[in-house]
């Protein structure tokens, strides 16, 4: 009987991972079929919880980001708190699978609500940067995947990456993103999707910063590389872009 509920659990999971997976990658925002395709090698559970959160990050960023007005920003923004922290059903498949974390996961729901903290911040900015939300993203995800240590390295890449998809300057710490104890690492359980997005990172920041011939195109270096996955697959394989 155990065991039923046991793989009842485990395939439950599954599909809630795959959905979570499948709602970041079809994503509007330019991060989101990035950043699904850098978790493809974590678990499930892994998969789940990375999932949610980044995908919230672009949830909230278009909030941030579409409207014209920074008080319907700041609205729109404050909805996913309110209902984050409602116990009331909520007919969004995002908000039940990330208070489906709240009992499993310490601290989840006040992290997320730190998270979301930034990106209200950033209403009140004239240009509304919100590379301190992704850096929260970033660094609560790494730390709910065991990867304490390496949070404040996956804050910088959160960061950087918003910057390098709005065409700015890249974070000058980005020195300190140590990409190559990531690839020693990236076999162990929540490791590998840090040491993908590492690589992601550089090779952004490479393409932008290239001297290529103007007869050449960009776009197949860029977020919507269509030959992404084989990259990635490259970088596991072979070490990271140089």
């Amino acid at each position: 009987m155990i065991k039923k509920l046991s793989n009842s659990y485990t395939a439950a999971q599954n599909i809630s991972a795959k959905k979570a997976l499948n709602e970041l990658r079809t994503s509007d925002h330019s991060l989101g079929r990035p950043l699904a395709l850098c978790l493809m090698f974590e678990t499930a559970e892994n998969q789940l919880l990375a999932a949610s959160v980044l995908n919230l990050a672009t949830m909230l960023d278009a909030a941030l980001h579409i409207p014209n007005e920074s008080l319907l920003a700041a609205i729109r923004i404050q909805w996913w708190a309110d209902t984050l922290a409602s116990t009331a059903d909520q007919n969004v498949a995002l908000v039940a699978r990330l208070k489906s974390q709240y009992q499993v996961r310490d601290h989840f729901f006040i992290q997320l609500q730190e998270m979301i903290g930034e990106w209200q911040a950033a209403c009140h900015d004239e240009s509304r940067d919100s590379g301190a939300g992704w850096a929260a993203a970033f660094r609560l995800t790494a730390i709910q995947l065991g990867n304490r240590t390496a949070a404040d390295q996956a804050a910088i890449i959160g960061q950087n990456l918003y910057h390098l998809t709005r065409g700015q300057r890249h974070d000058r710490r980005t020195g300190n993103v140590d990409i190559e104890t990531f690839r020693q690492n990236n076999q162990r359980e929540g490791q590998r999707w840090l040491y993908f997005l590492a690589c992601l990172q550089r090779k952004l920041y490479l393409s932008q910063n290239s001297d290529l011939k103007t007869t050449q195109t960009q776009d197949n270096v860029g977020l919507d590389d269509p030959v992404l996955i084989w990259r990635i697959l490259g970088w596991y394989i072979f070490g990271p872009p140089r």
